[in-house]
């Protein structure tokens, strides 16, 4: 099954939506929902109001809220000996996770980030 897709994270007050839209092209959209054929839509609230952003403890929470919400987003990571799935799966994933970072716009969750994509790549 091929699989495109395209993702919108944006923030409103102190929330993040992590969020992704495919098309697969194997699939339908139910009748009547307003969707056009093969749409799949995903969206994930994050709130972190009540977290500090400027403390390096506020930033791992958030950092962990995203993560998570960037997997559910993408589907819940599948199998790894399935390639083609894990492959869009992990591009899905690091996409969604990448635009949430940037949207929240805080120096110490952007440096985090940094720090843990340079850990998987090391």
């Amino acid at each position: 099954m091929k699989t495109s897709h395209a993702f919108r994270t944006w923030t409103s007050g102190k929330a993040v939506f992590v969020g992704i839209a495919g098309i697969c092209f194997a699939l339908s959209a139910q009748a009547g929902d307003g969707a056009a054929p093969g749409i799949i839509r995903t969206q994930v609230v994050v709130t972190f109001d009540d977290l500090n952003l400027a403390s390096p403890a506020g930033a791992r929470t958030l950092y962990a809220r995203l993560k998570s919400a960037s997997q559910q987003a993408c589907g819940n990571r599948p199998d790894a000996r399935d390639l083609q799935r894990f492959r869009d799966y992990k591009a899905c994933y690091e996409k969604a996770l990448d635009k949430a970072v940037h949207k929240v716009d805080s120096a110490q969750l952007q440096a985090l980030h940094r720090k843990s994509a340079e850990s998987t790549l090391g």
